[in-house]
């Protein structure tokens, strides 16, 4: 599939709803130049479900980039050169395309998965480039999805609430907008080409999701100034303390 088409599932025969997954987010900035790689990437790391920023794909070339055994979604831009947005989910997930309103200043790709002892989680892989404003509604129609939402983007915004030297406009409005706490990965996830950026992590919001956050890794390998991050998650067990609100794991910091 290239486009995302309904919020159905596809039919269950066969599908499975898991009980733990292994996601990975990744700016290919540019995906055609690196899809091997990501492959690679997503068969040694055993990856559910990959959410791609930056990929430049055109809607001329709508079989680009396809990687055997995952569903491929994606809504094409005709109108830039640059930005677009990708996902990819295992076949045998009960996992499906979601519609995603009209944004203003969001670029985005969404999936609703079905996973065992959990309420459905709607999974949203995001770009927002730098020089537009952050806007509440965009993030208020994103949440409104489902009740279990999980987004996976690259932001673009600066706070020292999640450990940057400075904030800016979106950064502030970001934390002004929702409750939430932070986890920050051990290394850098952006490693920018200008040598006057300094590195940034990845960003990643979630809303009502009761899954446990087992662990967050950058690993190395693809060509691109960011590093795929890779999330396990897993049912909560018995006495454990249901995931944080809104996670913060990535802020570009520019000098």
């Amino acid at each position: 599939m290239s486009a995302p088409g309904c919020s159905s599932f596809p039919p269950s025969v066969g599908r499975l709803k898991p009980k733990n997954v292994r996601l990975l987010s990744f700016n290919a900035c540019g995906l055609t130049s690196n899809v091997l790689e990501l492959k690679k990437c997503m068969s040694e790391n055993s990856i559910d479900i990959a959410f791609v920023q930056e990929t430049y794909l055109k809607p001329n070339r709508p079989k680009a980039c396809s990687i055997a055994g995952y569903v491929q979604l994606r809504p094409d831009k005709t109108y830039s050169s640059k930005g677009g947005t990708a996902l990819y989910y295992r076949r045998s997930l009960h996992c499906g395309p979601i519609n995603i309103p009209p944004l203003t200043n969001m670029e985005v790709t969404g999936c609703r998965l079905a996973m065992t002892g959990q309420s459905t989680l709607v999974i949203v892989s995001v770009y927002f480039p730098s020089p537009k404003r952050l806007l509440r509604r965009d993030l208020r129609a994103l949440f409104a999805l489902g009740d279990a939402v999980i987004l996976f983007a690259d932001f673009n915004c600066k706070n020292i609430r999640w450990g940057c030297p400075s904030n800016n406009y979106n950064g502030i409005k970001l934390a002004d907008r929702l409750d939430f706490g932070i986890i920050v990965p051990s290394t850098s996830t952006c490693f920018p080409h200008v040598v006057t950026h300094r590195p940034s992590t990845i960003d990643i919001l979630t809303k009502g999701v009761a899954l446990n956050f087992n662990s967050i890794e950058t690993i190395h390998g693809l060509t691109s100034d960011h590093r795929p991050v890779i999330l396990k998650w897993d049912l909560p067990t018995a006495g454990s303390i249901p995931s944080v609100k809104l996670l913060i794991i990535k802020s570009v910091d520019r000098a």
